[in-house]
């Protein structure tokens, strides 16, 4: 190989090089241009289960960490009494009845007033109302899983004695997230419903798409800026949970044009 061959392949390789330093460098130059906002991570399901109703837990059958599943029981309340008030509204409902029955037939025959009959009658509607009442009473004597989640927070124990409206349980679901982040009120013109976003974790650096489905309409008077949520396109990994913090991109966003909104806004 001639010295010259030698030198042009190096002008070769060299100018190779330069390409693709140069694309690289112009990548990396586009993602710095690419404005950003903080995002947070919320569970569309979580909730606190609170007692419905003032009594003596049996059972708390989940701890703090553990999963559980939809319709898995979770809490048994001791009912022993509202069992018995149970009773003793079908035992009135079943007098009333009789009683009610007896003076139909007294009335075909004139043997009772009317009046007896409509009051023998409401007694019946009454006492089955009491047995209507006891059994959605009961019904609150277990508490099962509302959804696939997580136990968070747990803050009662078996035989311990509960408040109606005490807090028990705090359950929240990983499996189907969102994305929120406030976003300046000049972005509206770019950002909206159906806008594709990329999300970055603090914590983990891991990442997910999405696009936005929903846009708070109202922006903050003062700091000129407004809410915007999004939902991933896949159901995100292990290195995303609720509660995660991280930088928020929209890829369709053009910086350029957002210098031009603001040197309008300036101007005016």
């Amino acid at each position: 190989m001639t010295v010259g061959h030698q030198v042009t392949r190096y002008l070769q390789i060299f100018s190779g090089s330069l390409l693709l330093a140069g694309t690289s460098l112009m990548g990396q130059a586009h993602a710095a241009e690419q404005p950003t906002v903080r995002g947070q991570v919320s569970a569309v399901n979580s909730t606190m289960l609170a007692a419905p109703l003032s009594g003596r837990l049996l059972e708390v059958n989940r701890r703090v960490g553990e999963e559980v599943k939809q319709g898995e029981v979770l809490v048994r309340f001791d009912c022993r009494s509202l069992k018995a008030e149970r009773a003793v509204a079908s035992a009135r409902l079943s007098g009333a009845s009789s009683q009610y029955k007896v003076n139909k037939q007294l009335a075909r025959y004139d043997n009772v007033s009317q009046l007896d009959v409509d009051l023998s009658r409401a007694a019946v509607n009454e006492a089955s109302s009491s047995v209507k009442l006891s059994d959605v009473y009961l019904s609150d004597c277990t508490i099962t899983a509302p959804f696939d989640a997580e136990v968070i927070s747990r803050v009662v124990n078996p035989y311990q004695f509960v408040s109606n409206g005490e807090p028990m349980l705090e359950l929240v679901s990983s499996d189907e997230l969102e994305i929120e982040a406030v976003i300046p009120a000049m972005w509206l013109g770019q950002v909206g419903s159906d806008t594709p976003m990329t999300f970055t974790a603090d914590a983990t650096g891991a990442e997910l798409s999405g696009k936005i489905v929903r846009v708070v309409d109202s922006i903050d008077p003062v700091s000129q800026t407004l809410k915007v949520i999004a939902r991933p396109d896949a159901k995100p990994g292990v290195g995303i949970k609720p509660g995660m913090s991280g930088e928020v991109r929209f890829p369709s966003l053009n910086p350029s044009g957002l210098d031009a909104e603001e040197s309008g806004e300036a101007s005016r």
